[in-house]
């Protein structure tokens, strides 16, 4: 006799028109109402039982019955999941004034953010944080094949290289492990975070961290993207090397403003100078950039934030990929607490605050990905300035009401905006960028601009110098530096769906780049892309072999060759 669990899932096996969460709960009484359960069972347990047969072979997976069953489906809508690590404390070289320094944890986070208490709680081991998130997005129904691991905390630059290589070594092991055992998860009293301890596992460690990423190339769940964060002025050739080596395709720097006497006051030490030089470097090494910016530092005005926003985006030595928005708050343990206890210093209040934020984003292209506007500091902590913890939302109320518009990345992604991809047509545009050319391919509604997917092509600054570039494996190479398609994600070599993944959009603009080097770059040998470590496979069946730490595929592209599909 089947269980009530086993029965409300072969019922949604049998009815794959059932689509909505109302008709499912009304399926769940009338099976509970005939089995005469005193209790039904939990959409958690029913999930857990379902990714059991799933694993066991019993059914297949099936994107409507997880999001019929899921919870927080926002976690993996853009098309991957998000697995955010924390470095242990290893000092920082910057003597910013605005950054709380707290014993034992990296400088600028704070006790009780959350995650910071995450990585206390796996005593901020890579291989414990990892399976903790993965565990927490596969118990709440999201996907866990593609992941895009950042990695947060200090500047990954300063720390020593031993320290470097076993933390990537235990990401990668983490990821391609998680599918081998089983975990037990402790949760501390008063705390709703978990520590999680491994209770068997058949998975035998990497020796290296270059196994370990080789491994991970044909996992369950692959690391298809990394990004680490790192001040511009410790970019150079030698630690971009180092980079690609452990697997690293975005880069997170810190702006902040672009009036260098700003950043001065605010003891950045850089300039416009070290992140225009950095910019380049990443962009001509395939990296994509994520630039801070900090709106009201000490000794800056709302209009001048205007202008800072704007020379971003107009000046083409700057042009980052995505961006990252955080209004200057006053925390404890930090120099600017004393200048604030001083009078010599007070933030924007929210009445400055929501209409420049409405303001700024306006000014980003569609080219551009807006990640975050606020930090996740809890409001105790702040001692001056915005506890707006929904800032994004309030702001988005003030741009309509000023009549403008969002026309970044992630205003437009289709998520679960009900779109349907067969109206999907391909746009590109063209803009120069950091001594180099970048093509930024879309697919889109052309109803409304929503996204399904694009594509980052870049003609490098050596083609346009004539120098030789730095990195051998990239010499008369065009750079692909970004393929990414949204919506719900599907596992690696699950059957499309109906908001943009497994839809063929991929292909296609991977295609349409090739077709633009060849016909417009007739000194361009080969096609390289920053793949990371688990989308290698992805590439090798469309014709592109590993050099180096790139994908590449040579021209005259091979006419006899088919893609894999």
């Amino acid at each position: 006799m089947q269980t009530p669990i086993d029965e409300i899932l072969a019922a949604l096996v049998q009815n794959p028109s059932l689509s909505n969460r109302e008709d499912f709960q009304k399926l769940k009484n009338a099976i509970l109402a005939k089995t005469q359960a005193k209790k039904g069972p939990s959409n958690i347990e029913l999930l857990q039982r379902y990714q059991e047969k799933v694993q066991n072979g019993e059914l297949e997976d099936d994107l409507r019955i997880r999001k019929l069953l899921r919870k927080r489906a926002v976690r993996s809508l853009s098309g991957v999941s998000v697995i955010s690590l924390l470095t242990k404390f290893w000092g920082c070289p910057g003597k910013c004034i605005y950054c709380p320094t707290y014993e034992g944890l990296p400088k600028s986070y704070i006790s009780n953010e959350p995650a910071v208490q995450r990585a206390e709680m796996n005593e901020f081991n890579p291989y414990l944080q990892v399976q903790n998130r993965l565990r927490s997005l596969q118990l709440t129904g999201n996907a866990i094949s593609k992941c895009d691991v950042r990695i947060i905390g200090g500047t990954w630059s300063v720390y020593p290289r031993k320290y470097q290589e076993d933390f990537i070594r235990g990401i990668y092991d983490a990821h391609t492990a998680f599918s081998y055992g089983k975990y037990s998860f402790e949760t501390e009293k008063n705390s709703p975070f978990q520590k999680s301890t491994l209770i068997e596992n058949d998975f035998v460690l990497s020796q290296t961290f270059e196994e370990a990423k080789k491994r991970n190339e044909t996992a369950q769940s692959r690391v298809i993207g990394m990004a680490i964060e790192t001040r511009p002025d410790w970019i150079d050739e030698e630690e971009l090397a180092r980079l690609r080596q452990y697997g690293v395709t975005r880069v997170e720097i810190g702006y902040q403003t672009t009036d260098d006497t700003i950043n001065e006051i605010n003891k950045r030490g850089h300039g416009n100078a070290q992140s225009i030089r950095a910019t380049q470097l990443l962009k001509d090494a395939g990296f994509k950039v994520v630039a801070h910016m900090m709106p009201g530092l000490v000794g800056a005005t709302p209009e001048g934030d205007k202008k800072s926003m704007k020379e971003i985006f107009e000046n083409s030595d700057f042009r980052p990929d995505e961006l990252k928005i955080y209004p200057m708050v006053v925390t404890p343990n930090s120099e600017l607490t004393e200048l604030w206890k001083s009078g010599k210093f007070e933030p924007y209040d929210d009445k400055t605050l929501v209409p420049l934020m409405a303001e700024l984003q306006s000014y980003i292209p569609e080219y551009v990905r807006l990640n975050r506007m606020y930090r996740d500091i809890p409001a105790e902590e702040i001692l001056a300035g915005s506890k707006l913890a929904n800032l994004r939302q309030i702001t988005e109320v003030a741009m309509r009401a000023k009549k403008l518009e969002r026309k970044d990345i992630s205003a437009r992604e289709i998520r679960a905006k009900g779109n349907n991809p067969e109206d999907a047509i391909l746009d590109i545009y063209q803009y120069d960028a950091s001594g180099g050319h970048e093509y930024f391919l879309q697919m889109i509604d052309p109803n409304d601009r929503t996204i399904f997917g694009l594509a980052r092509l870049r003609i490098p600054s050596q083609y346009f110098s004539g120098e030789d570039h730095f990195f051998p494996v990239l010499q008369d190479a065009a750079i692909i530096r970004e393929l990414h398609i949204f919506g719900d994600q599907i596992p690696v070599g699950g059957k499309g769906n109906h908001s943009g993944q497994h839809q063929g959009f991929g292909k296609k603009m991977l295609e349409t780049c090739e077709k633009i080097v060849e016909k417009n770059y007739p000194n361009i040998k080969k096609i390289a892309v920053i793949s990371g470590v688990g989308a290698r496979e992805y590439y090798k069946k469309r014709g592109y072999s590993q050099e180096d730490e790139y994908m590449v595929k040579y021209i005259p592209l091979d006419k006899n060759q088919k893609s894999v599909q």
